[in-house]
């Protein structure tokens, strides 16, 4: 998977912040899903780590979109 930098990332009059939020819980939450199914339900510690991570960055992130309000 290639990332952009976050300096080429143009902006965007299209799209909210609050249905991006949204939709990348969801994804992420689907993402969960898929590893229990192919792991018997479970998940190895790295992978709750890794999952809880990206959570608490999107938490971080929502966060300081509403601080600047």
């Amino acid at each position: 998977m290639k990332y952009k930098h976050f300096r080429e990332i143009e902006p965007s009059n299209k799209t909210d912040f609050i249905m991006l939020y949204f939709a990348a819980c969801r994804s992420l939450h689907e993402l969960e899903n898929a590893i229990r199914r192919t792991n018997n339900g479970n998940l190895t510690c790295r992978q709750a780590w890794l999952l809880r991570r990206i959570q608490r960055k999107l938490f971080q992130m929502a966060a300081l979109w509403k601080k600047r309000i």
